[in-house]
């Protein structure tokens, strides 16, 4: 009996142990299935964090589209003084520039940890479509970024704002990337009411200046639209076009693209430094301290600096480019600048950057070499048109045009290439 008692008892704890295994499975199973359903790809968690994050999109959209539509004046534009009155409003708001200009947008800020994008045309964009959507571009400070190209850290628009072809390069150019400044331009010459006057009174106006003996704009002669001709003073029988062909010499290769470009973008990038040249590619560099490009003539300064990078236009730099560059430059860092005389500078060619003259982050200008542009005279002879000031001649300043032979190529001229969208 006592054995029948014992088997039993054995009988009753295998069973019990089989029970409990598998009460152990299903209970795993179970919180298996719990787990997906709360953690899965279309679990309830992650559905709430969807949830969340479309809210606070659309919250932090809204907000912003109130603010663009109490910043619209009577005449349907976007007021920008009041722009950046109503975004400083907005609570948990980050990035709005100061001041908001036209060269401002698109403006990327971030609302609540949300990016969200004002356009000029006033439309508001969030989330992935900010700040460049699928473009490959990136915004920063208001300015688009090329694909391919990073902002170079602590650099802002009104301080000169750089980017590099290198990613971590920094304004001393250890990484070794092409450099690249912005200019930003508030309107265009002769469009939407921009006028000579709207630059003499510090707006950035794209357009081709003269400058008299005190660094200021000249009036009687500047132009006051775009295109036609330009003298540089009342008594010479030449004048300086952007559009001629002349002759043998190089022209832009889409100026109005380039016009465009900056009507679109609200600016343009210009070379850090005076070309170097890549032996590989035969293609201009914008690179500090490495040797200048000189002893080139103007057709083959213009090849040089053409198609630079896939996806961004470059072209050998403009009238447009040098002369707006220089607005930029006397606005936010020396005021008379277009009268800078490169020889007082350094008085010996210089590696590029090596020879002082810089201007935020823009560097020789004024001098190093006389620089070779797209511009044309009208001397037959001379029709390729430098500009700025030499190392080796007070005679010259940044502002300075002169003409040249298409088979001109000295050791105290070089070029520098510009980029635009």
């Amino acid at each position: 009996m006592k054995k029948r008692e014992e088997q039993k008892t054995r009988t009753n704890n295998g069973i019990t142990l089989i029970a409990l295994v598998i009460t152990i499975i299903v209970l795993l199973i179970l919180a298996g299935v719990t787990i997906v359903t709360l953690t899965g790809e279309n679990g309830i968690l992650t559905k709430t964090t969807e949830a969340k994050e479309k809210t606070g999109e659309a919250n932090a959209e809204e907000q912003v589209k109130i603010a663009v539509a109490g910043s619209i004046g009577t005449d349907g534009k976007i007021d920008n003084e009041e722009l950046e009155k109503n975004l400083n409003q907005i609570e948990n708001i980050s990035g709005v520039p100061s001041p908001i200009t036209d060269a401002s947008y698109p403006i990327t800020v971030t609302v609540d940890g949300y990016q969200v994008t004002i356009n000029k045309d006033g439309s508001v964009t969030v989330g992935d479509n900010a700040g460049g959507g699928d473009t490959g571009e990136t915004v920063v400070d208001g300015v688009k970024i090329p694909e391919g190209f990073y902002h170079v850290e602590g650099t802002t628009v009104t301080g000169g704002l750089v980017i590099s072809d290198e990613k971590d390069d920094d304004l001393s150019n250890l990484k070794g990337g092409n450099q690249y400044v912005w200019i930003p331009v508030d309107g265009i010459l002769g469009e939407e009411g921009k006028t000579v006057q709207n630059a003499v009174e510090g707006e950035i106006i794209l357009g081709r200046y003269v400058f008299d003996s005190n660094g200021d704009i000249d009036t009687t002669l500047t132009p006051t639209t775009l295109g036609g001709e330009l003298k540089t003073s009342s008594t010479i029988s030449y004048n300086y076009t952007e559009s001629s062909t002349g002759n043998g010499n190089t022209v832009a290769k889409d100026i109005e693209g380039f016009i465009q470009s900056v009507r679109q973008n609200g600016g343009y990038y210009i070379a850090r430094f005076e070309a170097s040249q890549n032996t590989e590619t035969n293609k201009a560099e914008s690179k500090y301290d490495k040797t200048v490009w000189n002893s080139i003539n103007q057709p083959n300064a213009a090849i040089a600096c053409q198609d630079l990078y896939a996806g961004v236009n470059s072209d050998l730099i403009n009238s447009y480019a040098w002369d707006t560059a220089i607005l930029f430059i006397q606005k936010y860092g020396q005021s008379n600048y277009s009268r800078q005389d490169g020889n007082s500078i350094n008085s010996s060619l210089q590696n590029t950057g090596k020879s002082g003259d810089v201007q935020l982050n823009v560097y020789d200008m004024a001098g190093n070499c006389y620089e070779w542009t797209t511009e044309t005279s009208s001397r037959s002879s001379y029709p390729c048109v430098d500009r700025g000031g030499g190392y080796n001649t007070s005679i010259y300043y940044t502002s300075y045009r002169y003409g040249y032979s298409t088979s001109g190529s000295f050791t105290n001229f070089s070029f520098r290439p510009l980029l635009y969208l």
